[in-house]
């Protein structure tokens, strides 16, 4: 009697019931749609599985005179001469630093070393010490730079991104570019100027604005920065695809939304000079390995810097920024953004090469839709660079060929 009853009673507790109104059921029916809206797999399929390809492959049948180039980075360094490098280093790794970084702990200090070693020496950055440290923490994902190129990278973070090097590497170089573009005297300078209002809504949509834009260009300099050091930039997007799966701004509202920082990164790995990794190979084969250091805290290393002066890194200037968006995207097919960036780069410089390759894409978009704008828009970018030098071949040949099209 007693094995009936409390079978009665399971399945008495298992049936639901239901009254008038709407039951937990209908609620869970309507609430479906969000399920499917917010849930993270989307985010890791859409950004993580995208396969980011740097290459340049020219469009056929493009105008190009050769007045506008890259900085090209010839494979001065053989491959075998390369690797032979890297064992020579690869020694001086285990027997002089990997002792060194052994920990009882769960955080490989040594990994993080070497892919921090590896950004500095493939970037030039050792012109000043680097102290780096993996913070202990049980929910926060987020990672940060304080004057005197300290780095910490919470171990929520850490964790998160565990074997994946690349994506740590993008990381590290994040917190990197805050110190190589001077965020922290940037910040103290809006802060300042923010105090100096009545802290209306304005006063702080613009404080806002200019700590987010900070955001967006440390990560496009992490990029340059990660593709001269050899780093996958598919893998490396597992960084950004995590932080766009959290809630909101993650950090704070100084932050952009992750879902914002993944498009942009996307858009800056379509500009990419894919000679950048010769350029790496060739700063890391021509440096020495960095031994670490423990830091006075005991729970920091230390990355020293050069003992000698060299070639320091230096980031791009506007223009030459602009003549890289310009020239990618031109060379690209991708002509819409080619011009605009050309005719920003005329005007900056008032050159007349820019007008003539803004000609050049104006032409092209003439000829693939046959839209009498781009025509007239031609003709106005021809006209601009005739005036800014009549005697040059190039345009006058553009001048002649675009009177020759029949409207």
């Amino acid at each position: 009697m007693r094995k009936i009853f409390t079978l009665f009673l399971t399945l008495s507790l298992s049936l639901p019931v239901y009254a008038w109104g709407s039951s937990y059921l209908d609620k869970q029916i309507k609430d479906v749609r969000n399920n499917t809206h917010y849930k993270s797999i989307n985010i890791y399929k859409s950004n993580y599985t995208d396969n980011i390809d740097i290459t340049i492959k020219p469009i056929k049948d493009l105008k190009d005179p050769g007045l506008i180039s890259l900085p090209s980075y010839s494979k001065l360094i053989s491959d075998k001469d390369f690797e032979k490098k890297l064992a020579a280093d690869e020694k001086i790794y285990k027997s002089k630093v990997k002792s060194k970084l052994a920990s009882k702990s769960h955080v490989e200090y040594y990994t993080v070393y070497r892919i921090a070693e590896k950004l500095i020496r493939a970037n030039n950055l050792d012109y000043a010490n680097w102290r780096i440290s993996i913070r202990k923490t049980s929910d926060k994902v987020n990672a940060a730079t304080t004057d005197g190129n300290f780095i910490y990278i919470n171990t929520a973070l850490y964790d998160s991104l565990n074997n994946n090097n690349d994506a740590l590497a993008f990381v590290l170089a994040h917190e990197m570019s805050h110190q190589i573009l001077g965020h922290q005297r940037r910040t103290a300078a809006v802060y300042a100027a923010f105090n100096r209002t009545d802290g209306n809504n304005f006063a702080y949509m613009q404080l806002q604005k200019n700590l987010q834009m900070m955001e967006y260009m440390a990560d496009a300099e992490a990029i340059i920065l990660l593709i001269k050091a050899g780093y996958s930039p598919t893998e490396a997007m597992e960084a950004l695809t995590l932080i766009s799966s959290l809630s909101g701004s993650v950090i704070s509202d100084t932050h952009p939304l992750g879902v914002d920082r993944v498009k942009s990164a996307k858009e800056n790995f379509a500009m990419v000079n894919p000679d950048w990794v010769f350029e790496g190979r060739e700063n890391i084969y021509n440096s020495s390995v960095l031994i670490p250091k423990k830091s006075s805290d005991r729970v920091s290393f230390i990355i020293p810097r050069a003992e000698k002066d060299k070639k320091f890194y230096v980031p791009e200037n506007t223009v030459e920024r602009l003549n890289r968006f310009a020239y990618i995207s031109y060379k690209k097919g991708n002509m819409v953004l080619a011009s605009k960036f050309f005719k920003k780069l005329g005007k900056l410089t008032d050159n007349y090469v820019p007008y003539l390759y803004n000609s050049y894409a104006e032409e092209y978009l003439y000829n693939t839709t046959s839209e009498k704008k781009y025509y007239k828009r031609a003709k106005k970018a021809i006209k601009k660079a005739y005036k800014l030098n009549p005697t040059d071949i190039n345009v006058t040949k553009q001048m002649a060929d675009l009177n020759k099209i029949q409207l």
